[in-house]
């Protein structure tokens, strides 16, 4: 179990203030989580491939492929680059 001294120290590191009445509270939940973080330990994962994700990812963009005839529309070429046309207007 962890001690009030260490909780102190803790919330000192964290830049936390902890009051006097939290100490006892903080120290019960610090040592639940300590627990459990033990019982994982203690699990057999030799077995098992590891992972980043266990959603597999998989890409749902479709294919950047131009579409015939709006290349012309929307882009010209001038002096080997592509340049869009103009679609915003100042009125003045």
């Amino acid at each position: 179990m962890v001690s009030s001294e260490e909780i102190k120290n803790i919330a000192k590191l964290s830049n936390i203030e902890i009051k006097d009445d939290e100490i006892e509270e903080m120290r019960e939940k610090f040592s639940s989580i300590l627990e459990y973080i033990k019982k994982l330990q203690e699990l057999d994962v030799s077995n098992i491939e590891e992972t980043a994700s266990v959603i597999k990812l998989e890409s749902i963009m479709r294919e950047d492929v131009p579409q015939s005839g709006m290349k012309n529309y929307f882009l010209r070429e001038k002096n080997g680059y592509l340049e869009v046309n103009k679609i915003l207007y100042n009125e003045d």
